[in-house]
């Protein structure tokens, strides 16, 4: 997507961090906020377009509502969102440190949230987002665990999994002056915009960590570590057969005859 995952100078800024889990988060905070301000006004012309569409005279107010308050604070969003992705990346770092007694981010507004439809708009949007960034998740939450010291990390521990930024962008807009419904309006409409900005989000974790030193050799494709083969050495002075067909086509592509044998008369 235009105007978004340039995020190259902020990756080699946290790279001078000392710690590579502080360098991840401000990196990841920072981004993903730069993405989200940049992304507005593109959310806000499909909100237009929602209330050209929408028939019900109430819904069309609820969605005009949420367009003028997102236009109004866009800049707000932004710094929100940036302290919303650092409060919530350290307390679950705390969570996972900790016997796994109580919810992630527990004293946090969000997660004392009952209204049902806000649960199912977060649920939804992580398994999208989850599905979209595949194996650059599966990386970069390897690569955390390892920094842990944790042979793998469950959702809750993971401070950088697709629900911690739905809940993020969620959390933000709640300091907005939108009604619940509002919100859950505006939310929405970033969806589109989430699947293109997170995927890149993790490929800039993978790249900062790796050169961190940290797992710099893992890969994975579709969820699954790629672990490849060793390579066998040469063992020294073994003998080349040079009757096989392998010894042949070497011969032949390099050009040379097989010992002892003078080349045939024409």
């Amino acid at each position: 997507m235009k105007n978004t995952g340039n995020h190259i100078a902020r990756r080699v800024a946290a790279s001078t961090e000392p710690s590579p889990l502080t360098g991840l988060r401000d990196m990841l905070a920072t981004a993903f906020a730069a993405d989200i301000a940049a992304v507005t006004p593109m959310v806000c012309d499909v909100l237009r377009d929602e209330i050209h569409v929408t028939s019900a005279p109430a819904q069309r107010d609820f969605i005009r509502t949420a367009l003028v308050i997102l236009a109004r604070q866009s800049g707000d969003l932004a710094v929100r969102v940036a302290q919303e992705f650092r409060s919530r990346f350290d307390a679950t770092l705390l969570f996972a440190s900790k016997p796994k007694d109580h919810s992630p981010g527990a004293g946090l507004s969000l997660t004392d949230e009952t209204h049902v439809d806000v649960d199912i708009a977060l649920a939804q949007c992580a398994a999208r987002l989850k599905e979209q960034a595949g194996a650059d998740l599966f990386q970069v939450t390897a690569r955390i665990a390892a920094m842990l010291d944790k042979p793998a990390l469950d959702e809750a521990e993971n401070p950088i999994a697709p629900l911690e930024l739905a809940r993020a962008l969620m959390q933000a807009l709640a300091g907005m002056d939108f009604h619940q419904k509002q919100r859950l309006i505006a939310f929405k409409a970033f969806a589109p915009a989430l699947l293109c900005i997170v995927p890149d989000l993790y490929r800039h974790a993978n790249g900062l960590l790796a050169e961190a030193g940290v797992l710099p050799e893992f890969k994975a494709q579709n969820g699954r570590p790629i672990i490849p083969r060793p390579v066998q050495p040469p063992r020294a002075n073994a003998v080349v057969d040079e009757g096989t067909p392998a010894a042949i086509l070497d011969r032949l592509l390099n050009g040379r005859r097989a010992p002892g044998r003078l080349p045939a008369s024409i």
